[in-house]
């Protein structure tokens, strides 16, 4: 039951509000369980069996968190515990007594070190079986072909459980929030397994750190009318955005892709633009209908997405675009490995040797690209994922090298990167980036994607755009239409919101027939333009499949 369909809106929604409200404050939460509970078994084919993997990551998170802050007491209780005086009643030298409590620190250090490791190995090992076996299978497979042996393993049929991606890493990050002693290890095991598979987040994310919104989780406050308003009007709008926009673009770029071999010049790019496009339009939209689910509950779950077509470069771009994905490497991969013992061995090799610059763009470089090799494979088994990463890690690396240069550049011309050709320059060129990566991320193979990138520069033919061609990609004219005036109306919300105005928020403080004027409008496009009931191909989510 995708958060698009009426039957979540009118039906399941609405229950979960009737129910978590009849519940005592004390234990709303568990209202907040049950639901979730319920809306992850509507996905499911396999009956309870679906439960197995969300509830074994909550109890790794669990007994983790529970080992983790053992171990920590028990090390305060043995420092605190360290004698001052010797057997004769004289003071130990201080010297001595810091020695003994930092051996004493080192020791439980590297146990809790140990026991976090196995709780990540036991996620991680997890999700490598489930979502990538049979990727390394056929790659193993390939391998034997090339050199000509008959040898074959067989591809294994495994349940890859809804939400894996995303709850595997809100697992892993609550472990490690727990080691860092940024939050408490939770008493409760089903507060944590609510935490992992809170229903507007288990499918497309955002992903959500245990200290930003437990105590919103587990608060129990009165639902408030207001909320429930703004909430419904961001459901409404992403909603829009899935239906009315995405779901109109598939058929063509599904046609396109399809046929991408064969496609020529501004063909290719179309493809890479349209799928960009829909691609934006359904995982924002997603969010949109997510983030006002958790509203209406008084549940402040972090934005995933702010204006990434206004970005200046790519870094920036995924300052914005799946800003929680990003967040959670930055936290959890790149900072660690970037003042790490690597890390640190190379600055005291390059002190001396080399200039600050390039000093610190082997640590970001040490640091990035583990990040970026992360973020290939976390979005699936295939290699044009891979590649998407990797090329991601090099376009961004190419930009902290020579940012210096571009600043020396901008002073000759007595300009700076805030004027505004410079900054409408930065963005054409950030788009370019945005397009060509995506353009390998919906490629069919990875093969597939390079002959359709040389083939931009084949037979360039812009006139598509005009002669009617683009009718034969399964969208006829009144449907480009729509496209085109909703991205107008998107484009303008986006405008808004870049100079810091929250629409909802002051939407709410205008005269009510405005208000509702245009929240009923909104609706009226949901419903007259919306592509869903019969006749109508109902497509999934695109990271539902993340």
């Amino acid at each position: 039951m995708a958060y698009y369909t009426l039957a979540f809106g009118v039906v399941f929604l609405p229950v979960a509000i009737i129910l978590y409200q009849i519940f005592p404050k004390k234990f709303r939460w568990c209202a907040l369980l049950l639901m979730s509970l319920a809306y992850y078994f509507t996905y499911s084919s396999v009956g309870v069996r679906i439960f197995l993997y969300p509830i074994t990551a909550a109890a790794v998170c669990f007994i983790i968190g529970h080992f983790l802050e053992k171990l920590d007491k028990k090390k305060a209780s043995l420092t605190d515990l360290v004698r001052t005086e010797d057997d004769n009643g004289k003071a130990r030298p201080k010297d001595e007594i810091r020695k003994e409590k930092s051996e004493i620190r080192d020791s439980y250090l590297k146990k809790s070190r140990a026991v976090l490791a196995i709780g990540i190995l036991l996620l991680v090992a997890m999700l490598l079986y489930l979502k990538y076996t049979n990727f390394f299978i056929e790659n193993i497979n390939h391998i034997f072909e090339a050199a000509g042996s008959e040898k074959h393993f067989a591809l294994k049929h495994l349940l890859l459980p809804l939400g894996i991606s995303f709850y595997t890493m809100q697992a892993i990050g609550y472990m490690v929030d727990v080691y860092w002693k940024k939050v408490a290890a939770e008493k409760n095991p089903l507060k944590l397994l609510l935490f992992i598979t809170f229903f507007p987040t288990i499918v497309e994310g955002p992903i959500a750190s245990y200290n930003d919104i437990h105590e919103d989780l587990f608060r129990g406050s009165s639902i408030d009318p207001e909320n429930i308003i703004q909430g419904y009007i961001r459901i409404i709008w992403g909603a829009v955005k899935k239906l009315v926009i995405a779901d109109r673009l598939y058929p063509a770029v599904n046609l396109l892709f399809d046929s991408s071999t064969t496609l020529r010049g501004f063909e290719v790019i179309a493809a890479a633009v349209l799928f960009t496009v829909m691609e934006y339009m359904d995982f924002s939209g997603s969010i949109d209908m997510v983030l006002g689910c958790g509203r209406i509950f008084g549940i402040g779950l972090p934005e995933n997405f702010r204006q990434p077509f206004f970005a200046r470069n790519a870094s920036e771009f995924w300052r914005r675009w799946h800003i929680s994905l990003g967040v959670w490497f930055k936290t959890y991969i790149f900072y660690p490995v970037s003042i790490g013992s690597l890390a640190k061995k190379w600055n005291k090799f390059a002190k001396g040797r080399f200039s600050k610059h390039p000093t610190k763009m082997v640590v970001s470089a040490m640091a990035l690209l583990p990040v970026w090799l992360c973020n290939g494979l976390w979005h699936g088994p295939k290699w044009t994922y891979i590649f998407y990463g990797i090329f991601y890690f090099f376009i961004i690396l190419i930009e902290l090298i020579f940012e210096p240069l571009g600043d020396k550049l901008l002073d000759k011309l007595k300009l700076t990167r805030k004027s505004k050709g410079v900054e409408v320059i930065r963005i054409l060129r950030t788009w370019i980036v945005i397009f060509i990566g995506e353009l390998f991320f919906r490629a069919n193979s990875l093969k597939d994607g390079f002959i359709m990138f040389g083939n931009i520069f084949k037979s360039f033919n812009p006139s598509i755009v005009w002669n009617g061609s683009a009718l034969s990609w399964g969208i006829d004219l009144a449907d480009w239409v729509v496209v085109f005036v909703m991205l107008i109306i998107v484009l303008i919300v986006g405008i808004i919101r870049e100079r810091g105005i929250e629409i909802t928020a002051a939407l709410l403080e205008k005269p009510m027939i405005l208000r509702w004027g245009l929240t009923l409008g909104l609706i009226m496009i949901l419903l007259v333009f919306g592509l869903y009931g019969p006749g109508f191909q109902e497509v999934d989510l695109i990271y539902a499949g993340f």
